[in-house]
């Protein structure tokens, strides 16, 4: 039973890798917002642009499968319920502090209030689209959808580039392939960390690989740094990006597996274990600490993003 919960401790080393990402990103980005800088972070954060929030989604399905047959009250409470209370709660908070207490604008907080119930709201976006997901998937499987046409035509949604206006359309199309593909390629993958754990060098080998192309294929032609929206070269071409976003989420999984190896970097399974807490939470940290520091006169690009990076997840 131990060497198979081992085995299993890479999906939160996986879930830690990934709120990293996601913190990093958030930092970054909002330093380069207030500075007009771009520092090392923003360089790493652009060369995980193609798998950074398609990883997250992919993850997230991993265990549908041991819930999608459950009755439909069983099934909501677990993957519809959990996430939609999370949202309510958290996008009240952030709109109070951010919006009532700090900007003390009455006004706007009714209206973020009353349209975070139709639209996602700042960061939550991510943990609303789990549960608009998680509904889409119960519905789907309840009406004997072909789980590989589904995949399918998710595919051709995210390849589209739609873009409606509304962010909760959009980020459906553009992210709900990811998820199906975590529901559907989950006994794939965990086979693959049980050959990783076996197979360490040859699996190291073929990360390094794939970190290399994936960067070229990010700063390829048409690249073009931006302290707020970095721009892919090649990987931004659809097709291209769908199947980078893949590869990438697959590399996350297998860089989780070997890290599992190290009893040193247990940390990172246990915080991958509060991954949700972390990005619920973090931005407000962020943002305190952020402006605090910019006020104090320090505003090198890389400095403020440590700080406010390990400030957040701490």
């Amino acid at each position: 039973m131990e060497v198979a919960r081992t085995r299993l401790d890479w999906v939160d080393m996986a879930k830690g890798l990934s709120i990293f990402l996601v913190v990093i990103m958030y930092c970054a980005t909002s330093v380069g917002e207030d500075t007009g800088q771009a520092g090392f972070l923003h360089w790493s954060i652009a060369w995980a642009m193609p798998f950074r929030m398609p990883e997250f989604f992919v993850l997230a399905g991993l265990f549908l499968s041991q819930v999608i047959t459950r009755d439909w009250k069983s099934y909501a409470d677990r993957r519809v319920v959990h996430y939609f209370y999370f949202y309510v709660l958290w996008a009240l908070i952030h709109i109070v502090f951010k919006e009532l207490i700090v900007a003390r604008d009455v006004s706007g907080t009714a209206t973020s209030l009353a349209w975070a119930l139709i639209e996602p709201y700042g960061i939550l976006w991510f943990i609303y689209m789990l549960g608009v997901f998680g509904l889409v998937s119960k519905l789907l499987h309840s009406l004997r959808a072909p789980n590989w046409a589904v995949l399918g035509i998710a595919a051709v949604l995210q390849m589209a580039n739609i873009k409606t206006g509304s962010y909760l359309v959009d980020q459906f199309a553009e992210y709900f392939v990811y998820f199906q593909a975590g529901y559907l390629a989950a006994p794939y993958l965990f086979k693959l960390a049980d050959w990783v754990h076996d197979h360490a060098a040859l699996a190291l080998s073929g990360l390094v690989a794939w970190g290399v192309i994936n960067g070229l294929m990010v700063f390829s032609p048409g690249f073009r740094m931006d302290p707020v929206h970095p721009q892919m070269g090649w990987a931004a071409l659809p097709g291209l990006h769908l199947v980078l976003a893949l590869a990438g989420s697959v590399a996350v999984c297998v860089a989780a597996a070997l890290l599992t190896k190290l009893p040193w970097m247990r940390w990172l399974g246990w915080l991958g274990s509060k991954s949700l807490i972390v990005y619920v939470s973090f931005v407000l940290p962020m943002g305190v600490v952020r402006i605090i520091l910019l006020r104090f006169g320090l505003d090198d690009p890389n400095l403020v993003s440590v700080i406010i990076m390990v400030v957040s997840i701490g």
